[in-house]
């Protein structure tokens, strides 16, 4: 004759643990990134100098409504190189769809010849700046210091500039 005894301890089980679950993803992707050589800050004649040049690049960041619900934080990352022989300063807007600025970073001090400066960092908290979720464009504009010679525009130097956003999500599960 076989007895089988089976024995076990249970604890009750509690499902409302996961209501208090956050899911926390964090996203890092490319902003926009240029290379400028002194030729870029002349006119299409090359004869006359300008101090500064912008470009504009579509940010659809925020278009995806799971994001614009979610994000708590944002990151702007560059990092930059200087092979000029002057100072150059950076400025990073975001626009919104009517090309307003809505935030602006604080200003890029990049000095000459700094081929390996620290790179640069600025946090957002969303909550403090919901304007933000607006953007749909960012513009970049670098303004040369030292204007009061000229630039060659057949030097080779350049100035490298690349970007990311870092996006921190917290969502209820």
């Amino acid at each position: 004759m076989a007895l089988c005894i089976v024995a076990g301890c249970t604890e009750t089980l509690d499902f409302t643990q996961i209501e208090d679950y956050k899911l926390k993803p964090v996203v890092t992707a490319a902003l926009a990134s240029f290379t400028a050589k002194p030729i870029q800050f002349f006119d299409s004649s090359g004869t006359i100098q300008n101090n500064s040049v912008s470009d504009v690049f579509e940010f659809k960041g925020f278009d995806e409504r799971y994001l614009r619900n979610n994000v708590v934080k944002l990151i702007f990352n560059a990092e930059f190189k200087n092979e000029f022989d002057r100072d150059v300063t950076i400025q990073v807007d975001f626009l919104n769809s009517s090309n307003i600025i809505i935030y602006s970073f604080s200003p890029i001090f990049v000095e000459s010849f700094d081929v390996n400066p620290p790179p640069f960092e600025e946090e957002i908290i969303i909550a403090d700046n919901l304007q933000v979720l607006n953007t749909t464009q960012v513009k970049i504009t670098a303004s040369l210091e030292n204007s009061t010679t000229g630039l060659n525009p057949s030097d080779p130097s350049e100035f490298d500039f690349k970007s990311s956003v870092t996006l921190f999500i917290e969502s209820a599960f």
